[in-house]
């Protein structure tokens, strides 16, 4: 399934947004490996928070910029052909939310992780 909507949300914006799950999943588990070491330094863990939240919004709008661009090039293609079947147009509007909806949800899930590192970091 995340091989196939890879390419089918189109490759270049969703691999991208695939990178930056990686990114937070990696700067997730530094944060956590730093907050329980004993050199606990709360500025770096503060600057690695605001990372894990800015690249959470960040895979957001390459994932809104990629649907406009592809609602772009459809209804291009729509004025072109002239007369198009609303079963097609709906399911070219279901592929256009693919790379919004995987940027949504990793800014929904680092919005989370961010607020409660937030309040680990202010203990």
């Amino acid at each position: 399934m995340l091989i196939d909507h890879l390419f089918l949300g189109g490759i270049y914006f969703m691999l991208p947004i695939y990178v930056m799950w990686i990114i937070v999943l990696f700067f997730t588990i530094k944060f956590i490996v730093n907050y329980y070491s004993e050199n606990r330094n709360l500025k770096k863990l503060a600057k690695q928070n605001s990372l894990i939240l800015f690249i959470g919004s960040f895979a957001f709008l390459i994932g809104i910029l990629g649907q406009v661009l592809g609602l772009y090039q459809a209804l291009v293609c729509i004025q072109t052909a002239g007369d198009i079947s609303p079963a097609l147009i709906a399911g070219g509007l279901s592929v256009s939310l693919i790379a919004p909806m995987y940027g949504f949800i990793l800014f929904i899930i680092s919005g989370i992780i961010w607020y409660i590192f937030r309040s680990l970091i202010k203990r």
